[in-house]
């Protein structure tokens, strides 16, 4: 055993105190410098690059350490504002205070940013900021100690981590769009042994009333979406349907009801997030479990909608709700109320490599949000290894950390823009 990975066991695999404290540990510690940040880095890509005819709208967070190990995070959207947030060089500074401290003091780190924010409102830009630090410290202390992160937290390799697509007209497969090609994207689907598909009938019309309102016939029109499918392919793929929170309590009932008899899996985000009891009020109406919310972050976040009694299925977004610590302690909250987990993963390919890790390690998960052309097609331009779908369901790379293996050369690309935000 190297001198890294006893230390590394010594501490935090909690050893009895007699040997964490032995005679080699001690001389082990003296002759070698703690772990610490010495430089902290933010990665944004060019306007002009286009991946699939895609732009990109994540940023990497980079923290580099006396031991040569880079750990990386990542958020998104709007960069510029998360990148804002770690750049602060005020007094309160964020790049500031993670100079020189352990990055393997992870709860330490996340508390400490966490009440600063909440002493200034906690949220948005702040909040995307301190996922993307997370999750760069969990990657860290994966390769420190020379482990996949999925084992740091108690997963299993060869857990099946269930997936179901999600489809939009920009999150399309050979240029498919939801009009013309429902029954060719069902076919193509269910044929990779994806178990489902989520998509957004609904939004069109939902947008076009302001979310407002919705008659019948609009109803019928939105359902036709979902006969196609089920035309094409029956049971084969289960569906779940995204609202993006567009409506009106009235409205909602009103879209619950008339899919009450079509078997769907789930109701995604009928309403904005900041009011449980209307949530409860609409799971009077309907018997569809409904998710929620991406949208929401923290624990603290998700505490209301755990004690409400609505039921349904919890989802997060790893580099929004505040990183990786954050989601398995939502996924064991809400374990305790028998509520499963989902991930939101609609984001950037960083995203995707902690969400699956995550998801080998939480014992209430659903399913894992997938994008077929995203870790299909899009994310091997930056990685070599990006986890792939097998018969409907992923696994996490087994590399230590994250296991992020980076194309040769990305960062000196001239589309890559590396910036330095604080060193010691």
């Amino acid at each position: 055993m190297n001198r890294r990975k006893f230390i590394f066991n010594s501490a935090f695999l909690g050893m009895a105190p007699s040997l964490a404290l032995s005679a080699l540990a001690k001389q082990n510690l003296a002759s070698k410098p703690p772990i610490r940040i010495t430089k902290v880095e933010t990665v944004r890509f060019s306007k002009d690059l286009r991946v699939n005819n895609s732009g990109i709208q994540w940023m990497w967070l980079r923290l580099h350490t006396n031991e040569g190990i880079i750990g990386t995070g990542e958020t998104y959207p709007f960069n510029e504002a998360s990148q804002g947030a770690i750049q602060d060089l005020q007094w309160h500074s964020w790049a500031g205070k993670l100079l020189g401290s352990n990055p393997l003091e992870i709860e330490k780190t996340w508390e400490r940013i966490f009440r600063q924010n909440a002493y200034h409102v906690f949220g948005g830009a702040e909040m995307r900021a301190l996922s993307a630090i997370n999750i760069a410290q969990w990657d860290i202390m994966g390769q420190y100690a020379g482990m996949p992160v999925y084992q740091l937290l108690g997963g299993a390799a060869d857990r099946p981590i269930r997936v179901y697509n999600t489809y939009t007209d920009s999150r399309n497969i050979n240029g498919w769009t939801l009009e013309k090609d429902m029954e060719k994207i069902a076919r193509f689907l269910a044929d990779q042994q994806i178990h489902g598909i989520k998509f957004c009938p609904f939004d069109i019309i939902g947008n076009k009333n302001k979310g407002e309102h919705i008659s019948k016939k609009e109803i019928e029109e939105c359902l036709t979406w979902i006969h196609r499918v089920r035309d094409t392919v029956g049971d084969q793929l289960e569906i779940g349907i995204e609202f993006h929170s567009i409506w009106n309590l009235p409205s909602a009932v009103r879209i619950a009801t008339a899919l009450e008899d079509l078997d769907i899996q789930y109701l995604e985000d009928m309403l904005l997030q900041d009011n449980m009891q209307s949530y409860v009020t609409l799971a009077k109406y309907t018997s569809i479990p409904l998710v929620i919310s991406e949208r929401l972050a923290t624990r603290f976040g998700f505490r209301e909608y755990m004690e409400s009694g609505i039921g349904g299925i919890s989802m997060y977004d790893l580099t929004w709700c505040g990183g990786i610590s954050e989601g398995k302690k939502i996924s064991d909250m809400a374990n305790t109320y028998y509520i499963p987990t989902m991930m939101h993963t609609a984001g950037g390919p960083i995203l995707w490599y902690a969400s699956t890790h995550l998801a080998a390690a939480v014992t209430n998960l659903f399913a894992v949000e997938s994008v077929y052309p995203y870790w299909k097609e899009r994310d091997g331009y930056f990685f070599e290894n990006s986890p792939q779908v097998v018969k409907g369901t992923v696994s996490p790379p087994s590399l230590p950390g994250l296991g992020l293996r980076f194309k040769k050369g990305l960062f000196e690309d001239k589309d890559v823009i590396v910036e330095t935000v604080a060193e010691e």
